[in-house]
């Protein structure tokens, strides 16, 4: 057995919306029933040193506070082992944070709606445990961090020990950083840095890692930034990063989006030439477009969330499904 990312959530620049300092409450739902975790924080967007006191971990009757500590810019700090209830269907993690630069929203498969006093969860990024198993990273944009393929992949995939942790940024590109206003911040990029940053980051902060999933382009493509030829680079880009790394990657084609905002015929033809490109050239690629297209360039009505972009769960469960075969066949 060894450490494993057995769940985490991609921080994101959040500095123009966040509180100064506060409490996160967090009551998540078991991920596998282990003995011993590590919770792992990190300061990834933020330019201030970040302090986190109260650190307080419960699972039924047990109950583990963790001394207090700082991270500065950049930093990834991991705790010491915590002895948990195996039994316990919740998690109940809870801290105090300042320093509020870099965080994530609460919109998170694995927790329980409840009250909150913050807006942004910013301190956490990830759990370990000791496991037999291995980490499989999901990076995408909103396409992923909706949830709507990973939550019921997620559940297939933990029976046999394969932790899908969702690294999901909504508005957030394959080529650059990026956010909802003019900076050069990083503790203002709302939509995240480029996908090659993103990446390194979470090869440096995940453990155990087997295979990255990277469906990203289509935010790039709507606002106009992508040609094929910058697409291609980076995507060779992340395969290198992934091989350096001795790790496995799954590619995944464009999926259809007329009807949206910003989206056109000269884009469509764009996508479809990207997506010819991916099939005649990786082996090592899911053809989601396939999975959720009814006509050309739109998705099937019945897996349209209604904005013509985004999946609903049906489309989501569909995506799931075709692809799930994959893992328990081990390609």
């Amino acid at each position: 057995m060894s450490w494993t990312t057995i769940w985490s959530h991609a921080q994101r620049g959040i500095a123009r919306y966040s509180s100064s300092k506060g409490t996160v409450q967090l009551t998540m739902r078991r991920i596998d029933s282990v003995e011993k975790i590590r919770l792992v924080f990190a300061n990834e967007y933020g330019n201030q040193t970040q302090q986190i006191q109260n650190l307080t971990i419960k699972t039924n009757e047990n109950q583990q506070t963790i001394s207090d500590f700082s991270i500065v810019s950049s930093e990834i700090f991991k705790t010491p082992s915590i002895s948990i209830d195996p039994t316990a269907k919740k998690w109940h993690i809870s801290f105090q944070v300042s320093s509020i630069e870099s965080g994530f929203s609460y919109n998170d498969a694995d927790f329980f709606p409840e009250a909150r006093t913050l807006d942004f969860c910013s301190g956490l990024i990830a759990i370990e445990a000791e496991v037999a198993g291995e980490c499989v990273i999901a990076l995408g944009d909103s396409l992923t961090e909706g949830a709507t393929w990973t939550a019921p992949l997620q559940r297939t995939l933990r029976k046999q020990k394969i932790y899908l942790v969702n690294q999901g940024i909504n508005g957030s590109c394959l080529l650059k950083a990026s956010s909802d206003v003019s900076t050069n911040e990083s503790r203002n990029f709302f939509y995240g840095f480029d996908s090659l940053k993103r990446l390194e980051f979470c090869l440096t902060s995940h453990s155990n890692v087997s295979k990255v999933i990277l469906f990203l382009g289509v935010n790039d493509l709507i606002n106009g930034g992508l040609t094929l030829e910058s697409f291609q680079k980076m995507i060779q880009k992340l395969i290198e990063l992934c091989k350096r790394h001795d790790i496995t990657y799954q590619l995944c084609t464009l999926t259809p989006c007329l009807g949206y905002p910003g989206m056109n015929q000269v884009k469509e033809a764009l996508r479809k030439e990207i997506n010819h490109w991916l099939t005649e050239n990786y082996d090592e690629l899911w053809d989601f477009s396939a999975i959720v297209e009814e006509e050309a360039g739109r998705l099937n009505p019945s897996f349209d969330s209604e904005d013509h972009l985004h999946f609903n769960a049906a489309g989501g469960m569909a995506i799931a499904r075709r692809i799930s075969s994959d893992f328990v066949k081990g390609e």
